[in-house]
């Protein structure tokens, strides 16, 4: 039996073995780990990655006398997918896309365990291996399309209850009152708790996979649909108590309440199905002893496993290197420009990001009217001051008062060369603006997040040190005139960057 301080001969060196590597790879990309475990210090959202590493050993420590019958072998199938995690990880770190950067880094443990381990013990463990992956504050990108979910579901369900209700993009008015809805409002922390739970529940509770499959499926749709209902619950309590209930830390608390509710009818339900013999035991029926790989051989596998770990770190170090000049806005883009107005215009509205290195902001005159032309470089791009950031939005916390109504993609230029940008129309109830901003990277215009990724990976791997800005381009749009004021931006955004 497999008993801590009484170990299997066949199993103590794979251990130390992969406490050593496990080690050599947290200190080899410490860096990743504590910009991961930052992130669940300071979101509530995913403050569950603690738990599941933890959750994790515990559902391995739970059946370790199963894998006692297990012998493990070193895979070189799992080295290679090592080596293609580490390249992935190299990728999304050399490009800033954090979230793949986590996945990949996560993976690479999930791969060096299988490495170690082999082909059989890893199939036998498979679901506390993949829930790992849970450690990854991933789901944001998830939270406009949950957020316009939610509008659209409590305006409908408004209407179907006969209440009159105005909308304008993620804000609608009631008789009794103004409601918006904002991120926390999106339900993705509802959405990620639930899926962690329904995870653990499914395998703890079921053997066969078509049932774990069906439950894992409740707990992604059940939430959305339940966060849909409470907003909606939400605003008919502030309706109907002339908004003296739930706009408050009630408004919060009725939330976790309603959830709770959800979650524990979903188990309830669920138990009905509940199987009596639980876990994948049939994969660990059989296991057979295989002899312990030759001391050359085995210090093979080790040397590729260690150089499959260290390498990649060292390629970043190497490539961010070369990307290391100091941040500056091109004069290019900013000769052919009209001359500037002499007085900023009124609106008191201006782009605000986080992490830029380097700005230039000026107020031209086109058509007679002021347009504002701002350029961010955001320099060597440290966490959480990307060009590309799903929180790099036109309309910020910092900006009260304004919102946005439109939101659309449009193409500029006439030429050989046209480019797709991102257009918003925002406002403060006094001022209408539209607004056009766009990614810049190298001489190459677009508005797609993925797209600019993939430029700056192309670019970095080549050592092209040229600058990656964002261009945003804005102008007032009084009594609607937006086909007006779209022509007024497209001569400014030609003139700097066609």
């Amino acid at each position: 039996m497999l008993k801590i301080g009484n170990l299997p001969m066949y199993w103590q060196r794979p251990l130390l073995v992969l406490s050593a590597f496990a080690l050599v790879f947290a200190l080899a990309f410490w860096q990743s780990w504590q910009a991961m475990v930052s992130i669940w210090s300071r979101s509530d959202t995913f403050a569950h990655g603690y738990l599941v590493l933890p959750a994790s050993l515990w559902l391995i420590f739970t059946r370790r006398d199963l894998y006692a019958k297990l012998q493990p072998k070193p895979s070189y199938f799992g080295i290679l997918m090592l080596l293609i995690c580490g390249f992935g990880w190299l990728v999304a770190d050399i490009t800033q896309v954090l979230v793949v950067e986590q996945f990949a880094l996560v993976g690479m443990l999930v791969c060096l365990i299988w490495s170690v381990l082999g082909n059989q013990v890893t199939a036998s463990m498979l679901f506390p291996l993949f829930f790992l992956f849970l450690m990854v504050p991933f789901g944001e990108d998830f939270v406009p399309f949950l957020m316009e979910y939610t509008a659209t579901f409590v305006v409908f369900m408004l209407r179907l209850t006969g209440i009159s209700v105005y909308r304008e993009g993620l804000h609608f008015t009631l008789t009794s009152g103004n409601w918006s809805v904002i991120e926390a409002c999106s339900g993705i922390r509802y959405l990620i708790a639930s899926i962690t739970l329904g995870l653990l529940y499914a395998y703890l509770n079921y053997s066969r996979y078509v049932k774990r499959l069906v439950f894992i499926l409740a707990s992604i749709l059940v939430p959305i649909l339940a966060n849909g209902l409470r907003a909606y619950m939400i605003v008919m309590i502030g309706h109907l108590s002339d908004m003296k209930l739930a706009t408050g830390v009630d408004h919060i608390i009725y939330g976790w309440v309603f959830f709770g509710l959800v979650m524990l009818l979903l188990f309830y339900i669920g138990s009905f199905w509940q199987d009596q013999a639980v876990g994948d035991t049939k994969q660990l029926n059989g296991g057979e002893i295989i002899p312990v790989s030759p001391k050359k051989h085995f210090m093979f596998i080790n040397a590729v496993t260690f150089l499959g770990i260290v390498m990649w770190p060292l390629a970043a170090t190497e490539l961010h290197a070369r990307q290391s000049i100091k941040a500056s806005i091109p004069s290019a883009l900013l000769q052919n420009l009209p001359a500037e107005a002499s007085l900023a215009p009124a609106w008191q509205w201006e782009p605000l990001f986080n992490g830029v290195m380097a700005d230039e902001k000026r107020f031209v005159v086109e058509g007679e009217r002021p347009v504002g032309i701002y350029f961010a470089n955001f320099g060597d791009e440290s966490q959480g001051a990307e060009l590309i950031n799903s929180q790099n939005t036109l309309v910020s916390n910092k900006q009260l008062g304004w919102r946005v109504i439109s939101d659309s993609i449009t193409s500029i230029g006439f030429s050989a060369k046209p480019w797709n940008v991102e257009q918003q129309v925002i406002t403060n109830n006094q001022f209408h603006l539209l607004v056009m901003r766009w990614y810049r990277i190298g001489q190459t215009n677009t508005a797609n997040a993925y797209y600019a990724k993939w430029l700056q990976l192309l670019k970095r791997l080549s050592g092209d040190a040229s600058p990656e800005i964002m261009v945003v381009v804005y102008t007032q749009t009084p009594h609607g005139e937006y086909q007006q004021a779209g022509e007024r931006l497209q001569k400014i955004a030609l003139a700097c960057c066609n």
